[in-house]
């Protein structure tokens, strides 16, 4: 899978995690920009990241749908589950609680 990051949103906040969102002006493919829909891809030092995506009008307003990943390379990542965790896909409710999982996938070893 290779990154793809857009924000059908203009001026939407980056979760406060501004400095790990990965921009490659790539072409997202999944759809989100053109229903007005958050997608930001995560990238942090430890080689884990995130790919957050806001919900769709049948989901719940205002909740995100979180994939945690493992980049492979410099553009290229997999879906994955951390050691010790359930899920590779986490659904929060707002948008601080997409921050503190983000925080958490930052400080996994």
């Amino acid at each position: 899978m290779s990154i793809l990051d857009c924000c059908g949103r203009c001026g939407e906040d980056d979760l406060g995690f501004g400095e790990y969102a990965v921009d490659l002006n790539a072409d997202c493919q999944c759809g989100c920009m053109e229903v007005g829909r958050f997608h930001k891809i995560y990238r942090f030092p430890n080689g884990y990241g995130a790919s957050v995506l806001s919900a769709n009008k049948k989901e719940a307003a205002g909740s995100y749908k979180t994939l945690i990943v493992k980049f492979t390379g410099e553009r290229d990542y997999e879906i994955t589950v951390p050691p010790g965790w359930d899920s590779e896909t986490v659904f929060c409710a707002d948008s601080r609680s997409v921050s503190e999982l983000l925080k958490m996938i930052k400080e996994l070893p």
